[in-house]
This record gives structure tokens, sequence and C-alpha cells, in this order.
């Protein structure tokens, strides 16, 4: 197996097959060896997040919407915490894991770069590429603007390219899609949408699922790239993430008992009119 080095533009860092351990090396390939370093990373930042008393605190759990959680059956300030807490971690790890998967890509597919803006090259066009995790993560109001950033993106690229020549293209991908689309497409907003006429024939490549794991790396899925889980090294993140939960849960008796009061949902919403 060749062994070499694949260079990480978002960390800074050189990662590759000899970076694995000895015993992890065997019918892993440098693609994967990368995937997996980068994996390690990203357990290593949500344990530093768990541990962090400033990123996951009783005020940002109390910020919540409690009526929200009560309207679902949560009826102790103990289970408020649980949920609470379970919310907050996942909306964070979709930002860090959703700009980890983009460092992977752009480390193990040839001739891309990721620049806080991940853009390829493919048969000699130029691909500004806008990455979402799942198709779910923009709506009918936020897709537009979505649209609109990418189209000045390329616009920037065109400028800055304009002395090559180089042909400048869109690419909205998205990594998780049970359907493989690759099609071109052209936004045209309906007759009532004046706020978008600006960006009205503006065409993009849309690559979903495996299509866009394919153009880009060789691989079918996530998945296909990460065949064997057991080979993320998590460190302590499971004993901080636990934790975490204990200091949260403590932070919430100290505060009940300093304020007189018990432990239901309704001693929750009085503890938000004091934080806030």
């Amino acid at each position: 197996m060749e062994e070499k080095m694949i260079v990480s533009s978002e960390a800074g860092v050189r990662v590759g097959f000899e970076a694995l351990s000895g015993e992890a090396q065997e019918g892993v390939d440098v693609r994967r060896a990368t995937a997996y370093r980068f994996l390690d990373e990203f357990a290593a930042k949500r344990t530093a997040y768990y541990r962090d008393p400033s990123k996951l605190n009783l005020k940002k759990l109390l910020a919540k919407d409690i009526i929200m959680f009560a309207a679902r059956g949560v009826t102790s300030a103990e289970e408020f915490v649980t949920e609470a807490f379970h919310a907050c971690e996942s909306s964070s790890e979709e930002t860090v894991i959703g700009n980890t998967w983009q460092a992977v890509v752009a480390a193990i597919s040839s001739d891309t770069l990721d620049t806080g803006d991940m853009m390829t090259v493919r048969d000699g066009a130029l691909y500004v590429c806008e990455l979402k995790s799942q198709t779910n993560t923009t709506n009918s109001s936020s897709f537009p603007q979505e649209l609109r950033e990418l189209k000045d993106k390329c616009e920037a690229q065109r400028r800055f390219r304009r002395a090559s020549n180089q042909e400048v293209r869109a690419a909205f991908c998205v990594l998780r899609d049970k359907k493989a689309v690759d099609e071109v497409r052209t936004y045209e907003p309906s007759e009532r949408d004046m706020a978008n006429r600006d960006i009205a024939g503006f065409q993009y490549r849309y690559l979903t699922g495996a299509a866009f794991w394919q153009w880009l790396t060789g691989y079918d899925s996530v998945e296909g790239l990460i065949d064997d889980v057991t080979l993320i090294h998590t460190g302590d993140v499971r004993a901080a993430r636990e934790e975490c939960l204990a200091r949260l849960q403590e932070e919430m008796r100290a505060a009940l008992a300093e304020h007189g009061l018990d432990g239901s949902m309704n001693s929750v919403v009085a503890l938000k009119r004091l934080f806030f």
C-alpha cells in the first residue's frame, strides 16, 4: 500500500496513513485514515466543549423554550435538564460535524480546497460549493438566501480569476440524502416573489447523497468512507459528557434551593424569570 501524506487545509496539520497506530493501519487506505483523524479531532473538540462551563451551563439551558418541554411531557426540573442538555449539544454538534465533514471531503478529494468556502476543480471548471449536512437544513425562506450567497461567492471568484479566464460554476451539495441527485438547476422565483428577483436564472449543480460522495471522494456515502467506527479514537468524550450532565443537574438543584423552589416545571419557569 502506498503511504503518502494528505494536507488538511482547514487545520493546517498533516494527517496521513502513518499517523494511525500499527493495528489501525491494516486494511485502511490513506483517505480513510485521514477521515478517521478528523473524527478524532471532532471527539477532542466535543470533550473540550463538555468540560468548559462557559459553553454549556444552567443559564444556557434556561434560555430554551421551557413551555415547549412541558408540552412535550417533561414534568420535573431534573428531566428538563436532561432534555435541554440533549437539545443544546445537538445544535452545537450539527455545526461542528458539518465543518468536520467539509474538511474531510476537501482533504481526501483531489484538486479541492477548504478555505472556509469549499472549492474544487472538475473538468477544468472551478466549482464553488455550498455544503449542507441534510436536505432539511434549509427551507423555502432560507434557501434563496443560501443561493444568493453562493452566487456572490461565484462572482467574486470570477473577478479574481478574470485573467486566467477559468470557468466558475456553483454547486449546492447535500451530504446525507436517500436519493442520489446530480442535476443542473435554475432558480426561478414566482411572480409574487419580488424579493428574490435578483437571483432569477441563477444556475447551480445540485448534488445529494451518493452522487455527491462519488463526485468528490469516490465513496458512496459517509458510511462507505467510515467503514469501521471502532477505529475512531473518542478519548474522554463519553466521560466528559456524563460529567457535564451531572454538573448541570447540580447547578439546577443548587439554584432551586437558593431560591426556595421545588423540583417542578413551574419552578423551572420561575427560575428562568430570575435569570433573565
